[in-house]
């Protein structure tokens, strides 16, 4: 089995969710078949909104654009995610032939599960796999990181990584985020939640820095890479996304991440496969 590696540079929200759409629009044709695992970083930082979720109601505005952190909306689900001081990653893959041929949305989210955890562990963290069940509200504006998943990664008994999958006929992109640093009364203003909900969010998740407060971004993404090519096995090629890919990538960008029309409006009826496609972790 072949699978492909990016190392991105750091891009706006727009454009880092223009090109994993374009790597799970590759696969969804046809037109690529090696699933790709891509790490990368957003510039400016970014809250990144879940496909369903209202703008109204899950980001202040305002607040964000003092600050300079712009506001996109993901094609996957879930809830709202601050990409400050961490590294994202996405897996695109075909359902149709390779590693995760036929593979269920609880399987795909399971394997993909052992690759972060086995990068933990790389770093010396002893991560573990834990299910707990919630039903998802989308109207709440509780950041990704209260919502639990099926595969949910914990270390020290606090979830570290968010993560949400979007789901076609013949392939799937699944992307999360994994903080190196956290700045909780950041979140909650960013998500229009009262400062005093913090101390339940220090309860349920935080960032690798708590237990690796050295650890920096290129060791992160050491770990990921040694990491999922462990989990996974087969063979892996290293190759940056092409000046095509790029160009395609960019046409997507100014026709839908970068358009209000995308960002502001919740994705509640655009098609069936794209409502019931997407499931935030």
């Amino acid at each position: 089995m072949k699978f492909r590696f990016i190392r991105d540079a750091a891009r706006t929200g727009a454009m880092n969710m223009a090109i994993d759409d374009l790597l799970f629009r590759q696969r969804e044709e046809g037109k690529e078949t090696p699933a790709v695992l891509r790490i990368y970083r957003w510039s400016p930082p970014a809250l990144s909104l879940g496909f369903h979720q209202r703008y109204d109601i899950a980001c202040d505005e305002e607040f964000l654009r003092q600050r300079n952190i712009d506001i996109v909306r993901r094609p996957t689900g879930g809830k709202a995610v601050l990409h400050y001081e961490e590294l994202t990653y996405s897996v695109t893959a075909s359902l149709e032939e390779g590693y995760f041929k036929d593979d269920a949305l609880d399987q795909s989210y399971a394997k993909i599960a052992l690759g972060l955890k086995r990068s933990l562990e790389l770093l010396g963290l002893n991560p573990e796999l834990e299910k707990r069940e919630r039903k998802l509200n989308v109207s709440s504006p509780s950041p990704c990181f209260l919502v639990p998943t099926q595969k949910e990664i914990l270390v020290g008994g606090k979830k570290v990584i968010g993560s949400a999958q979007k789901r076609g006929l013949s392939a799937f992109l699944q992307h999360g985020s994994i903080p190196i640093k956290l700045d909780y009364e950041l979140l909650a203003r960013a998500t229009k939640n009262r400062t005093e909900e913090i101390e339940s969010y220090r309860n349920h998740f935080t960032s690798l820095g708590e237990f690796l407060p050295s650890l920096t971004e290129n060791q992160l993404e050491e770990a990921l890479k040694k990491g999922f090519e462990e989990a996974f096995g087969g063979q892996w090629t290293q190759s940056p996304l092409s000046p095509e890919e790029l160009d395609e990538a960019g046409k997507i960008m100014n026709e839908r991440y970068a358009t209000d029309l995308w960002n502001r409006k919740p994705r509640v009826s655009e098609s069936r496969l794209e409502e019931t496609g997407n499931a935030g972790r």
